[in-house]
This record gives structure tokens, C-alpha cells and sequence, in this order.
């Protein structure tokens, strides 16, 4: 499987665990100059930039290690973007990582600051 299919499947298998699990939705593959988010939702008065990883297999580490310092910088600067268009400065907000192992879902709520 490429990974663009594969990174659409774990995608769509994160939002639907979101939405079980009584998250509100506001974006999927948020893009903006800067790059892209792959989930953003609300739960608790909170905003929840969610980055989601989905491997088949551990041949090439788990799916976190993939959100790399680099990555995690991109995503802050990317919510900072979204934060600032729809002016919810006021907002408590978080990083969170899916990973998806096989069917296995792991939600790592907080994993960087």
C-alpha cells in the first residue's frame, strides 16, 4: 500500500475514533501556507491539533517517532496560523498523535508542547 492511501486510511480511522469518542470535528487536512494539520477538533472547551501516523508494521520504528521535532515545530506553526484566522486566541489548545498500528489505535493525548 502507498503511503498516501495508507496515510488516508489512518486518517479516516482517526476520525471516526474521534467522533466515538465525543470530539467535535472542525477540520480534516487543514492546509495553509505553512502546511498541514491533519485533524482539528474540540472537546472540553479545548482545540485539538491531532497528527496522525499509521504504519503496518515496526520494520521502521513506531508511527510517533515519525512526528519528529521538525514536524512537531511545523504543526505549532500551523495551529499558531489557524489560531489567529479564526481568532480563538482565548482557547485552550493541544497536540495530540494518533498512531495506528495494523487496526490498533493508540491516542496520545498531549505528546508535545
Amino acid at each position: 500500500m502507498n503511503t498516501k492511501i495508507q496515510g488516508n486510511s489512518g486518517e479516516a480511522q482517526a476520525f471516526h475514533y474521534l467522533i466515538e469518542n465525543n470530539y467535535k470535528i472542525l477540520e480534516t487536512n487543514y492546509k495553509c501556507k505553512i502546511g498541514e494539520i491533519d485533524i482539528i477538533a474540540t472537546k472540553d472547551n479545548t482545540i485539538i491539533f491531532v497528527e496522525v501516523k499509521k504504519r503496518n508494521s515496526t520494520k521502521y520504528g513506531l508511527p510517533r517517532e515519525a512526528v519528529t521535532p521538525y514536524k512537531q515545530r511545523k504543526i505549532k506553526m500551523v495551529a499558531t496560523w489557524y489560531l489567529q484566522k479564526t481568532k480563538n486566541f482565548d482557547k485552550n489548545c493541544r497536540f495530540d498523535v494518533i498512531e495506528i498500528l495494523g487496526e490498533n489505535i493508540n491516542h496520545i493525548q498531549n505528546a508535545f508542547v
